[in-house]
C-alpha cells in the first residue's frame, strides 16, 4: 500500500509539474475557444485589455505613420529664395498634420481575437477566421520563465504574431501584449522566423 501510495504521490507531482510548465499553451487554447464561442467573461480573465490595447494602438500608430510618404526636402534659400519664402508661408498656413486614426478595439472584440490567434496580423478586424485559415495554425513556444512566456503563430506570407503572458496563479495565465508581424522582417528574411517547438497535432 505504501508503494502505491508514493507511485500516486510521484504521479500527481509529475502532473502538477507538466501542468505548471504548459500553463501558457492551455492559456492560449482558451483564449481561441473564447473567442469562438464569444464567453466574454473567458476573454476579460484571460485578456488584460487595458495592456493589449495600449500596445495594439502604439503598433498600429507606428505602421499607419509609416505609411504615409515623406515630404520633399523644402527649397535652399541660396538655390531659390523665392521658393524658400513660398514654402514658410505655406507651412505656416497649412494646419498640422493629424495624427492616424486607428480603431484599436475592432482588434479586441471575440473575432478579431480569434483572427489575430490564427495569425491575421493587422488585417485581423476585417479577416473572417475561418475562411482567412480554414486549419488554425499551432503556437510556437518562443520564450518560456516562470512568471513570463511568449507563444508564436506563424502565417508563411504575413509573419509570426506573438503573444506575451504573465502568470497570474500558480496555473493561470493572462495576455499582456499582442506582437504583431513586422513585413520589413519577413522580406529581409524571406521567411518568418522558426521558434522552438509547436504544439498541436502536426508538431514535430
Amino acid at each position: 500500500m505504501f508503494k502505491t501510495l508514493s507511485i500516486a504521490i510521484i504521479v500527481a507531482v509529475l502532473v502538477a509539474l507538466f501542468g505548471f510548465a504548459i500553463g501558457p499553451v492551455w492559456a492560449f487554447y482558451d483564449l481561441r475557444s473564447a473567442a469562438e464561442s464569444e464567453d466574454i467573461k473567458s476573454l476579460s480573465e484571460l485578456v488584460a485589455f487595458d495592456d493589449v490595447r495600449a500596445s495594439l494602438r502604439a503598433q498600429l500608430l507606428a505602421e499607419a505613420k509609416g505609411d504615409v510618404t515623406a515630404a520633399p526636402p523644402p527649397p535652399s534659400v541660396l538655390r531659390d529664395p523665392i521658393g524658400a519664402i513660398g514654402r514658410a508661408i505655406t507651412d505656416i498656413a497649412a494646419p498640422p498634420p493629424k495624427t492616424p486614426i486607428v480603431d484599436v478595439d475592432s482588434y479586441l472584440t471575440a473575432k478579431g481575437l480569434l483572427a489575430l490567434s490564427y495569425g491575421a496580423g493587422k488585417d485581423a478586424n476585417l479577416v473572417e477566421p475561418r475562411e482567412f485559415s480554414p486549419k488554425p495554425p499551432m503556437p510556437r513556444i518562443l520564450y518560456w520563465s516562470i512568471d513570463r512566456a511568449r507563444l508564436g503563430i506563424k502565417q508563411p506570407d504575413i509573419g509570426v504574431t506573438v503573444f506575451t503572458m504573465k502568470r497570474k496563479g500558480l496555473f493561470a495565465w493572462q495576455i499582456t501584449h499582442i506582437g504583431l508581424p513586422d513585413p520589413e522582417a519577413l522580406e529581409a528574411t524571406g521567411d518568418a522566423a522558426s521558434p522552438a517547438a509547436d504544439f498541436g497535432p502536426d508538431a514535430k
